[in-house]
């Protein structure tokens, strides 16, 4: 072992140090030594083997250079492990491009799936493209037509890129560079191992799990449905919009995962910290939402104009009639047109029944009216025992008559009523019937 930390050395380490072949442990840090470590083959290595100030920021331009270092400390007596050393720019790169073939591969396989002949089903569950890239983000104006419109969804897109990328690079641990990193070990004079000083646990990272899925999950899910749906406007310009739309509200959501994970990864030492810093990353995701915020306020009327353009460009009814040639379409208007003329006949039908009804009760009232009549006659004439033996006949036919009309009245009161019933269901089939053509012409 070799100790001579915190001894405030001056100078450079000596070459020779390399012929200690049986040297197991070697700590030079918080001296003031500068230029380069000799390589070392140091023996049962732990993360606390073999320590020098190799960190940033460091009391000289540049910190000493230990390529075999185990643990580097800075100026302000903070350390870390050197297998912790990464450039997360690289990877960020390297995951656009992973993000842009899983998209590839998401529009070959919507693409195969129109070639099953599954259109009409397929077309059925697709939702409203201004619907699915979100109507309260500017990311919405990929699908107008409107230059303005593009100029301010790229001006946002660039911003939130800039931004996430400034996190990703500031995240990098890179100890011969002054990054954002916090080292994440203490090295005390009165031990020979080093410390971890970092408190964040289980709990902060459900916390930070919960907060990006509540704000990112429903991106993620509308850019690939956006760009899954493209393929059924064909080769056209509105498929264009729509991979682009989907592409860069994916991508933009990744990228917020990503810099949300690695920067967090870097400077958060506490769950407090950790849930700090999500909830700032999270913010510069809602960019897009805010400036469509600021339009509502700034520019209404351009807002509210843009908005109607697009919704009546990527409306579903004008899409399903241009990728299916209206075949489908003018079968399904034909097939409800025909229903809905026969429930007409059939309410009309019912309603002439009903007419025939009232005319039957006008005419059993009169019967009666007659029969009462007939009656105060009889009376009037005060029959004898014997009787008028043609009147009584005729006032029996006329009580008969009335007993039959009676029942008939019950008869046709019941029909009536059924009759109603079905009357109002039928309308009620109609209403519907009539609102679904509505929908499809």
């Amino acid at each position: 072992s070799f100790v001579v930390s915190f001894n405030e050395i001056i100078g450079n380490v000596p070459v020779g140090i390399a012929k200690l072949l049986n040297l197991e442990l070697l700590h030079l840090h918080n001296n003031r030594l500068q230029g380069a470590v000799p390589p070392l083959a140091l023996k049962g290595q732990t993360e606390s083997s073999f320590i020098a100030d190799c960190g940033s920021p460091s009391e000289f331009e540049s910190p000493l250079d230990c390529p075999d270092c185990t643990m580097c400390c800075n100026s302000q007596q903070e350390c870390d492990v050197t297998t912790a050393t990464t450039r997360f720019g690289t990877r960020a790169a390297a995951g656009v491009g992973l993000v842009s073939g899983f998209l590839c591969l998401v529009v070959l396989a919507s693409l195969l799936r129109r070639q099953r002949k599954e259109l009409q089903e397929y077309l059925s569950a697709e939702s409203d493209a201004y619907d699915t890239v979100g109507k309260n983000s500017v990311y919405c104006f990929f699908l107008s037509n409107s230059i303005t419109a593009w100029v301010l969804a790229i001006v946002v897109l660039v911003a939130q890129v800039i931004c996430f990328f400034q996190y990703i690079d500031g995240a990098s641990l890179v100890f011969d560079s002054d990054k954002d990193w916090v080292y994440r070990y203490v090295c005390p004079r009165n031990s020979l191992d080093c410390r971890f000083t970092s408190d964040v646990g289980g709990f902060g990272w459900v916390f930070f799990a919960i907060f990006l899925v509540v704000h990112l999950l429903s991106d993620f899910v509308n850019g690939l449905k956006l760009i899954w749906n493209a393929p059924r406007y064909g080769l056209s310009w509105k498929t264009c919009q729509c991979l682009w739309g989907g592409f860069c509200l994916f991508s933009i959501s990744a990228l917020a995962l990503y810099s949300s994970v690695v920067y967090n990864i870097a400077i958060s030492r506490s769950n407090l910290e950790l849930i700090f810093n999500t909830v700032i990353l999270l913010f510069v995701n809602e960019l897009d939402e805010k400036m469509h915020s600021c339009l509502e306020t700034i520019s209404p009327t351009w807002l509210e104009m843009t908005s109607d353009n697009i919704k009546a460009t990527f409306s579903n009814t004008n899409d399903l009639v241009e990728n299916t040639g209206g075949e489908e379409v003018q079968d399904s208007i034909l097939d409800h047109q025909r229903r809905i003329n026969e429930l007409e006949e059939e309410i009309e039908r019912i309603t002439q029944f009903g007419r025939r009804i009232d005319e039957l009760e006008a005419e059993i009232e009169r019967i009666i009216q007659l029969g009462r009549r007939l009656v105060q006659r009889s009376v009037a004439m005060k029959i004898s025992r014997g009787g008028n033996t043609k009147l009584k006949k005729k006032m029996a036919k006329i009580v008969a008559k009335q007993v039959a009309n009676r029942k008939e009245i019950e008869r046709m009161n019941i029909t009536n009523q059924e009759q109603g019933r079905k009357v109002e269901s039928l309308e009620s089939e109609l209403k519907h019937f009539k609102a679904k053509f509505q929908s499809l012409s």
